[in-house]
């Protein structure tokens, strides 16, 4: 029989999962996310509502029904994907972990059972459907064995699910590019900018236009152009300027914040986040042959000539 989860199991499921890591690490990103994550009101209700509502459209995004093993698992792909970002302001063991999710998702079922994350998550998923654990309110930031006064009254267990055992395997580097293109900052942002023209002129993307409508001044009333100059500082590479990949990664790390591949945007450019994360990890040899890579390129030259 397929095992199913409720909304609410496939959450404590997930909630017990990323702090199994959290104390295999005492990770910094687990542990501020964890504290909104495990914190409930005595009526049963999440304390930050905001999380609770997310969940919900990514689990209904996922399906309508009760999940299996792997649907469940996809919507914990959108949670981390909103939550705990694979970008630099991210722990690197979070952004491993999400790293590692994402790409078990597009595995086969004989290629993830091979997985140390995926076990992890069946066998969080095992404590939690255990018809003698019951799923409850417990803080990561307890000492591992450690429980709340009176347990019995608290609704606290002693015996809590057991810390991660491996930890999340490392990202791949991002392999660079031979004799890239160089661009100045302006030039950097005015790429990513034509980059997004295109795909809005493609999808006709409401959130995509908006975003164009009001951050395309390359100036400094623009907040995200700003921003966009601190980064590129941090990460220029010869004579402050940086190769068009370094600004892609730049962009995949804004995409990555603002247009999430999750239920919260819509599917053409929570589509084209995805795509461009994915682009950035490829061999370049393989990188050059996606749409991704070519339209980027055609932007850098647009804004070169």
């Amino acid at each position: 029989m397929i095992k199913r989860l409720s909304e609410k199991e496939n959450y404590f499921s997930m909630s017990e999962f990323l702090e199994s890591y959290y104390w295999a690490s005492k990770d910094d990103s687990l542990g501020s996310l964890l504290g909104s994550v495990t914190l409930w009101s005595d009526d049963g209700e999440l304390f930050d509502q905001a999380i609770a509502e997310d969940w919900h459209t990514f689990f209904g995004d996922v399906s309508s029904e009760d999940h299996t093993m792997f649907e469940s698992f996809q919507a914990v792909k959108q949670f981390v994907n909103e939550y705990l970002p694979d970008v630099a302001e991210t722990t690197p063991l979070s952004r491993n972990l999400t790293y590692n999710i994402r790409m078990i998702c597009e595995m086969t079922e004989a290629q993830r059972n091979q997985e140390p994350v995926w076990k992890n998550w069946v066998a969080a998923v095992n404590w939690i459907t255990n018809p003698n654990v019951v799923p409850v309110n417990e803080s990561p930031f307890l000492e591992k064995g450690q429980s709340l006064p009176n347990p019995d009254n608290k609704g606290f267990r002693k015996n809590q699910f057991p810390i991660a055992q491996v930890l999340p395997a490392p990202r791949p580097e991002i392999p660079m590019e031979d004799s890239p293109e160089m661009l100045t900052v302006e030039q950097s942002f005015q790429v990513q900018l034509a980059f997004m023209r295109h795909y809005y002129q493609v999808t006709s993307d409401s959130e995509l236009g908006n975003y164009l409508q009001q951050y395309s001044k390359v100036d400094g009333s623009n907040i995200r152009y700003e921003k966009w100059c601190r980064k590129f500082s941090e990460r220029a590479e010869i004579e402050r300027k940086a190769s068009s990949l370094t600004v892609l990664v730049m962009a995949k790390d804004y995409y990555e914040i603002f247009f999430s591949d999750n239920a919260l945007h819509a599917q053409p450019l929570r589509k084209l986040s995805y795509e461009i994360w994915k682009t950035v990890y490829l061999p370049h040899s393989q990188r050059v042959q996606t749409e991704v890579w070519q339209n980027w390129l055609t932007a850098v030259h647009q804004i070169m000539e």
